[in-house]
């Protein structure tokens, strides 16, 4: 009779290990579906739009039409430079650095135009920039747009850097032994 209590008891336990496991992988495609994105985080780098987005802030990117995008929305686009030149999509060394031609930035929207062809034309500026970089910030198309930011998750980034990654990883080794030594001392129990 205890035996089967015990199998039952291992069964429930290594169960609340995968809960939570099912939860976030469960959780992250009602994202994707939720924003339309198959990549909806990044990680913010540089500082040009401190203080409103810090280095280090994941944030969450929604494909929100274009034509419904508004002055002071902060969006992700790629640049007229990186479509004339080879551009840097590999992450800055720091969370505070900056790349010299970036693939895509985050900046907010200063003014919207229609160009003599009807398109919406978009110009951004990143919050602590003392205005818009022309080939970065200028002739922002609907081709150009890729989403956006719609929630973040301040210096949340810094986990996946170096060191904080390892230091976190290694605590939860040691939880994860902990637990298993403790649950091999536990003296058995009959009724």
């Amino acid at each position: 009779m205890n035996a089967p209590k015990k199998s039952r008891l291992r069964y429930l336990r290594v169960l609340t290990y995968f809960i939570p496991i099912f939860a976030i992988i469960g959780g992250y495609g009602l994202i994707v579906v939720a924003t339309q994105e198959s990549s909806p985080f990044t990680i913010v780098t540089g500082t040009s739009m401190q203080p409103t987005i810090l280095p280090g802030t994941i944030a969450l990117i929604a494909k929100v039409p274009f034509n419904q995008l508004r002055i002071g929305d902060v969006i992700v686009h790629t640049t007229q430079d990186s479509l004339l030149a080879p551009c840097d999509s590999s992450p800055a060394r720091t969370l505070t650095g900056e790349v010299s031609n970036p693939c895509f930035v985050i900046h907010r929207i200063v003014s919207i135009q229609t160009n003599s062809a009807g398109e919406r034309i978009v110009t951004t500026k990143g919050d602590d920039n003392e205005g818009s970089i022309p080939g970065i910030d200028t002739g922002i198309n609907q081709s150009m747009y890729l989403g956006k930011v719609v929630l973040q998750f301040p210096l949340l980034g810094y986990l996946t850097e170096q060191p904080y990654n390892e230091i976190i990883a290694f605590f939860i080794f040691v939880a994860l032994i902990a637990e298993l030594l403790f649950e091999r001392k536990q003296p058995a129990t009959s009724k």
